[in-house]
């Protein structure tokens, strides 16, 4: 009876280890939202930079427009859109895709000029757990699909922590 108590605690022990390793590698997982400018051409990227030591399963992301900003649009704005990705990131690799179709169908397809502020939701799956990122507000400017600007907006990070933090 004695010996199967033992077996039982080694398990647990064994499990719980497993399970903090998943959440180590989750934090060596990043998602990040770059705009690169090549030869007189820019594209508004979502980069995945893996640098655990196992392979990610990226699912979706999940992009919310706000404060749109627009003269013209050929439909009705949904407001956020949703960009399926399924692939893999292998340990100590990384993967970058576009997002500026995603964003420019959520914006109703605008005209011209128009800015708006984006926040990005991730969700990726590592080993049996699924994880969830959100990565900062960022304000865009852009031109049909081609972006002209990119900025971090901390201080609206911030006011919005402040404004739903639970007592």
């Amino acid at each position: 009876m004695l010996s199967d108590r033992a077996w039982k605690g080694r398990l647990f022990r064994w499990w719980h280890k497993i399970k903090s390793g998943a959440g180590q590698a989750a934090t060596k997982f990043t998602p990040k939202l770059t705009m690169n400018r090549n030869y007189g051409w820019a594209s508004l990227d979502l980069l995945f930079v893996n640098n655990a030591s196992v392979t990610v399963w990226v699912e979706e992301a999940v992009v919310v427009l706000s404060d749109l900003d627009t003269s013209w649009q050929t439909s009705i704005p949904a407001g956020q859109a949703k960009q399926v990705i399924r692939q893999h990131v292998r340990a100590h690799e990384s993967l970058e895709l576009s997002l500026a179709q995603a964003i420019y169908d959520a914006g109703g397809r605008p005209q011209g000029f128009y800015s708006c502020l984006i926040s990005v939701d991730v969700w990726y799956r590592l080993g049996d757990e699924w994880f969830h990122k959100a990565l900062d507000t960022f304000q865009v400017e852009m031109t049909g699909l081609k972006p002209r600007s990119l900025r971090r907006l901390r201080w609206y990070d911030k006011r919005i922590r402040t404004r739903y933090r639970q007592p």
